[in-house]
């Protein structure tokens, strides 16, 4: 049997840089007074820089330095949408410092769970990154909602996380069987007829749907989303979900099934994870269709958007040949995806109140009246989840249908436009409210000049891969 622990140490260069600055900060916020807490930040963002100069200088392969590179953008923008957070609750910029250095950690985490090819390390790095989950979910100590949230993201993570571990043991128990270490994905193959290995390799699966909030187990999301602070809410929706679908891929593109006694197993698994692709997407879109509150409604977003992520890994798995084509597309995607949601979540966390469970979409009338270029970004973005030309939202739904068709997953094309054109309803519901007139209460909509720029760097961001693609698509 091959060597149990096998780890390129080389390979955790952004990972060291985010927990040596994070433990720094940390430290630092704890034994410096007040006034130099301003500079403490200034500490944490130049550690989550260190990390993209460190990831694009010494790339050594380009799909998991990309993937990379988005959980740090992940978790800067989590980390700048904290200060008018920690603002609103009065608390010092300790608290704020705090908070930074547990989203680095998390982010740190996340990394090594989508570069790792040993189960064992994925499991240990996902559980760090997760521990600091809770941390996010339940930090407004004093909101009730916010500990609602972190007690039932608490619930849910500890059962996917026993999930996943009682897979990993029935993978290593395979492995101890057929002498062969399952701990390492390369050798996954050797086992896809082995009873013990498939029941290890489903529980895996399950777990981390559970993280991604895929059906059946995506109840979670609504809840939790509405409860946590906004800015843990948006780590959530996208860095974990950027984690767990890129470490499904990878699984997936470990697997081969050319030999003939493997085709019927291969042709079970395409349809299994092709059900539960489009039940997610039924289920999320269904599901934003009766929201009001916003954050419920980017929960139910972020769960169809995972079943369209999900389209994808199937047909990775029902044509890998297409392995080089799949990485792309992902990648797009996972950006679009990131970028869209972001804008909409600081634009969540823009009202004069910290706590937003209870935000709906009415409360955004007269916002382009009032914020005519902020709401003119966000329409951007809405429009780019839902799919729109020319965004950046809809050349990745595209290219998701071209390899679902080239993967013969016809039922599955039907139910992804179908789902597309379900949603822009919700969608541009958001769009229509900002639209409104203001109603007797004046729009309690007012961004930060930072939140504006921001906002709409990340629209003209959407817009300009569109042009992108659209420059490169003419030149070939």
């Amino acid at each position: 049997m091959e060597t149990l622990y096998s780890f390129d140490w080389a390979s955790v260069k952004m990972e060291a840089a985010l927990v040596i600055f994070a433990v720094l900060a940390l430290l630092s916020a704890v034994a410096l007074p007040r006034r130099f807490q301003t500079s403490v930040s200034a500490l944490a963002f130049v550690g989550m820089y260190l990390a993209l100069i460190l990831a694009c200088v010494f790339a050594d392969r380009l799909m998991y330095c990309a993937y990379g590179c988005l959980i740090v953008i992940c978790a800067l923008l989590t980390s700048q949408m904290s200060f008018s957070f920690f603002d609103k609750l009065g608390r010092s910029g300790q608290s704020r410092n705090e908070y930074i250095a547990v989203v680095m950690m998390s982010a740190a985490g996340l990394i090594l769970f989508g570069n790792t090819d040993n189960m064992m390390v994925a499991f240990v790095a996902l559980e760090c990154a997760t521990i600091c989950l809770y941390i996010m979910a339940a930090f407004s100590k004093d909101c009730a909602s916010s500990l609602e949230a972190g007690v039932k993201y608490l619930i849910v993570g500890g059962f996917s996380g026993a999930l996943m571990l009682m897979g990993i043991a029935f993978m290593y128990g395979a492995g101890r069987i057929e002498g062969v270490d399952f701990m390492y994905m390369g050798n996954f193959s050797a086992g896809l007829l082995n009873g013990f290995f498939k029941t290890g390799l489903v529980l895996v699966f399950a777990g981390v749907f559970f993280k991604i909030a895929a059906f059946p187990f995506q109840f979670w999301a609504p809840d939790v989303y509405q409860g946590a602070p906004t800015p843990s809410s948006a780590f959530f929706a996208v860095a974990s979900k950027i984690a767990g679908v890129v470490f499904l891929a990878k699984i997936c593109a470990y697997l081969n099934f050319n030999s003939a006694d493997l085709l019927s197993v291969k042709e079970d698994v395409v349809l299994t994870l092709s059900v539960i692709a489009g039940a997610t997407i039924i289920v999320g879109n269904l599901g934003g269709i009766t929201q009001m509150r916003t954050k419920r409604l980017l929960a139910f977003s972020g769960i169809s958007n995972a079943g369209y992520l999900l389209v994808l890994i199937a047909a990775l798995l029902a044509e890998p040949s297409s392995a080089y084509a799949f990485n792309t597309v992902l990648i797009f995607y996972l950006g679009a995806y990131m970028m869209a949601n972001y804008a909409l979540f600081i634009a969540v966390g823009q009202f004069p109140e910290a706590n937003q469970t209870a935000q709906t979409l009415s409360d955004y009338r007269g916002s382009f009246k009032k914020h005519p270029v902020v709401s003119l970004a966000l329409s951007v973005n809405l429009a780019s989840l839902a799919g729109i030309p020319p965004t950046s939202g809809f050349f990745a739904k595209l290219m998701v249908l071209v390899l679902a068709w080239y993967a013969q997953l016809y039922w599955l094309l039907g139910i992804m436009v179908a789902g597309s054109v379900v949603s822009i309803y919700y969608y541009f519901s958001w769009i229509r409210s900002m639209a409104e007139p203001e109603d007797k209460t004046p729009c309690q909509f007012a961004p930060t000049a930072a939140a504006k720029q921001t906002i709409v760097l990340l629209a003209i961001c959407v817009l300009a891969i569109s042009a992108a693609v659209l420059v490169f698509a003419g030149a070939q």
